[in-house]
Parts: C-alpha cells; sequence; structure tokens
C-alpha cells in the first residue's frame, strides 16, 4: 500500500462526529512506522488516545487511534469485503481506492459498508444484524472494526459473518478490552456512540477470550489474535472452512 495510494484517494469529509473528520493521512497509516514515530506515538499516548479527537491528534502529527485499526485492518483485507459496523466507510473507501489498476480491482469495487445508523457515507442500513441482506459466500473478507461490543446480537451478526463469507473467506475484527473499553468510552467525549442513542446490550469494550468463543461457537474453529496499539486491542481472524 503507497503513501500515493492512501493520500491521494480524493475521499469526502463527514463531519456529523468528531470521530469521523476527513481520510487518515497516509502517514497514520503506513505500517510498519519508522522509529521516530513509535517513540512520539509513545510520548503523546495521553493525548492520542484520551483527550483529542483522531483528527486533532493526526494534525500533531500523532498516530491516532483510527488510524492504527484501519492501518492494521487495510493489510489482512482482500477481494470484496463487507465491513459491519462501517460508519463513515472509511475502511472500504480506502480498500477500493488502493485496489485500482490491481488484479482485485473488481472484487474490492464490490465491497460494502453496513451500518444500523445511517452516518450519510453510503453504507447499507439495517435494522440489526440478525440477517444480512445478502446471499450465501458472496464475500471474501467480512470485518468488524471496533465494533462488535456495541452489536447487541453478536452471535446472530457472527453466524451471518460466515453464512456470507466464501469457503477460504477471512473474518477480521478489531476489539479493545472490556476494562480498558469502559473507561475510554467514559473520557471519549467525541465518540460515535455519544452521537447516537446507545442500544441494549451494548458493552464498552470485549475480554479477548469472550470474543474468541463467540468466533468459534459461530463456526470458525482456527482463531489467530495479535495485539497492537501496546496490546490494548486486539486484532482477532479466522477463516471459514
Amino acid at each position: 500500500m503507497s503513501d500515493k495510494t492512501l493520500g491521494d484517494s480524493g475521499l469526502s469529509r463527514t463531519p456529523e462526529s468528531p470521530m469521523f473528520q476527513g481520510v487518515p493521512p497516509a502517514w497514520a497509516m503506513t505500517r510498519p512506522k519508522s522509529l521516530l514515530q513509535s517513540l512520539y506515538d509513545l510520548a503523546g499516548a495521553p493525548l492520542r488516545m484520551v483527550l483529542l479527537p483522531d483528527h486533532i491528534s493526526e494534525r500533531f502529527h500523532l498516530t491516532s487511534l483510527r488510524a492504527e485499526r484501519l492501518g492494521v485492518v487495510l493489510k489482512e483485507i482482500k477481494g470484496r469485503c463487507l465491513d459491519i459496523g462501517a460508519g463513515d466507510n472509511m475502511l472500504v473507501r480506502l480498500h477500493k481506492a488502493r485496489s485500482v489498476g490491481t488484479s482485485e480491482a473488481d472484487a474490492a469495487m464490490q465491497s460494502a459498508g453496513l451500518d444500523v445508523f445511517d452516518w450519510g457515507a453510503g453504507c447499507v442500513v439495517v435494522e440489526n444484524c440478525c440477517s444480512l441482506p445478502f446471499e450465501d459466500c458472496v464475500f471474501d473478507t467480512v470485518s468488524f472494526v471496533a465494533c462488535l461490543n456495541h452489536i447487541p446480537e453478536r452471535d446472530q451478526a457472527l453466524r451471518e459473518a460466515h453464512r456470507i463469507l466464501r469457503p477460504g473467506g477471512k473474518l477480521v475484527i478489531t476489539m479493545i478490552g472490556r476494562y480498558v473499553g469502559t473507561i475510554g468510552h467514559a473520557l471519549w467525549w467525541y465518540s460515535e456512540d455519544k452521537h447516537r442513542e446507545e442500544q441494549h446490550g451494548e458493552v464498552m469494550g470485549m475480554n479477548v477470550s469472550d470474543v474468541i468463543e463467540l468466533v468459534r461457537r459461530a463456526g470458525f474453529p482456527n482463531v489467530q489474535r495479535r495485539g497492537f496499539v501496546y496490546n490494548l486491542n486486539s486484532l482477532i481472524t479466522a477463516h471459514r472452512s
């Protein structure tokens, strides 16, 4: 993924929430980070992780939490992707932009974002995730970026992800721990859940063991986990057999 691909994508701003303020800059999503950027991010951790909205962190050249997640997840997704809990649809739009001129462009251009709240970004809007409006075995990747904890019907949503994935298709989840997430959401005055009505059954984070159990119960036998952002966040992946 080149800086030019990310930086010149020409994606529009979505001002409804401070969480969604335009495209994160290319340097913020480049992986691996430079040593200098890593040290600077560490020094500024309280600002970028607690006090400042993502777009303000980026103005100070701090890697925002949103950019951290996008940078990690973009390396995992391929082909036709459904991003559940897509918000401003940024992941899908970046995935499409980087696919231009590649062999997976046709499949990537069929990707879509899905949400239960209309942020005005062209997502498929549904009432809930119990029954997704897609046929069986049509997606190469299904992602839940920092949102599974906000979906009350988590079991059904993951079973639906399994249903719509092709054999060999990939499930990608990012999640913050329950304890850290609860504290974080209490402090993040700018987070998206402050700009919509909270649903009964939402939690502000989930323990890795609980997420892995849900994923296995949905029919994914082999689940992998690795940490990022000082191991406070988890990247959880699994393939449909």
